[in-house]
């Protein structure tokens, strides 16, 4: 059995798991309740299916985030890969809801500001050409004035920074994994 076939019946039973209430769990963990599997001849219905029919069945946007919420942050890119909704690495749950609930002709909730304007200064780092330019332009915009935003910044940009660390050196770890490996990237490409 490969890798990603162990991955997809973990998150199958993570999502099987999620569906059951909270007595029923204990139930299951204390031994006093089991799982039964029963095929049967009707036609099988995936679980990402029964979100979407949950989905659309809601009266409200604070309804569907109640369904959406349980889910972890990789089973909603899976739930985005199952229904070929773009996403990025660097999407947070909020924003994977929000594309997962528009995808389905239900959103009225724009996007966080906040989330929007992290992608912007991602795009804009993407550009630079420089790492002393990237520092510059970190320690210059005016929303990452803050350490508080800088690790906000940092965890949407999926790099690990150490919240204990000076704001100095969290503006470096951040230039350095997203200019720095793209100037690496391209020098190894232009060496071969």
């Amino acid at each position: 059995m490969s890798k990603k076939n162990v991955e997809e019946i973990f998150q199958l039973i993570l999502d099987t798991l999620k569906q059951l209430s909270e007595e029923q769990v204990e139930n299951l963990s204390s031994g006093s309740a089991t799982l039964k599997y029963t095929e049967t001849t009707t036609k099988k219905v995936h679980p990402y299916e029964e979100i979407r029919e949950k989905i659309q069945q809601a009266h409200s946007i604070s309804d569907i985030e109640q369904i959406l919420t349980t889910h972890t942050k990789k089973s909603l890119l899976s739930i985005s890969k199952y229904y070929q909704i773009p996403t990025k690495s660097s999407d947070t749950k909020a924003i994977l809801t929000n594309k997962i609930v528009t995808h389905f002709g239900k959103s009225t909730k724009k996007i966080p500001e906040e989330s929007t304007e992290f992608e912007n200064i991602q795009q804009q780092l993407e550009k630079i050409e420089t790492i002393k330019d990237g520092k510059t332009f970190i320690n210059n915009h005016a929303t990452l004035k803050t350490k508080v935003n800088l690790i906000k910044l940092a965890k949407s940009l999926n790099v690990y920074v150490d919240p204990n660390n000076k704001k100095k050196d969290i503006q470096s770890r951040i230039v350095e994994s997203i200019v720095g490996a793209r100037l690496r990237g391209k020098g190894i490409r232009d060496r071969v």
